[in-house]
């Protein structure tokens, strides 16, 4: 990593607010490894809306199928931020992967939460949803 882009991330991780240690998000990190207090920072970034560390730890190999000690997918924790900016890069990486659709639940749940606002969230999330149903069907 060049100096510049360590320190760029550096400053991502102070304005993200994370509590812990920052090396937790350097490239070749396990960011599905529990750390002090239970915190998870792959989780935690999808949860709490934190795009670009969530952006930046699926470029780093962040298992974007991973789940919660209660079963939960990170596409669901990130829909929980309302974080378009951080749904979108979990779909386009689980599409990529192949990754089994979303249940109807959270399909219905992605389009009742960016249906609000700009015409073209809603339109966007129907088209991913129908691009990777079609993926699906190869």
């Amino acid at each position: 990593m060049t100096p510049q882009a360590a320190w760029r991330l550096q400053q991502m991780i102070k304005a993200s607010g994370w509590p812990l240690a920052p090396e937790a998000f350097a490239p070749g990190a396990h960011y599905s490894a529990k750390l002090e207090g239970g915190l998870v920072p792959f989780h935690w970034a999808c949860q709490h809306g934190k795009d670009s560390l969530v952006k930046h730890m699926i470029e780093h190999g962040a298992n974007v199928q991973d789940r919660t000690e209660r079963g939960v997918s990170m596409l669901a924790l990130a829909l929980e931020s309302k974080s378009f900016q951080t749904v979108m890069p979990l779909i386009d990486q689980l599409k990529a992967e192949a990754a089994p659709l979303p249940s109807d639940e959270l399909k219905q749940r992605l389009l009742k939460t960016f249906s609000v606002g700009h015409v073209n969230l809603r339109n966007r999330i129907k088209q991913t949803i129908r691009d990777w149903e079609s993926i699906q069907k190869k």
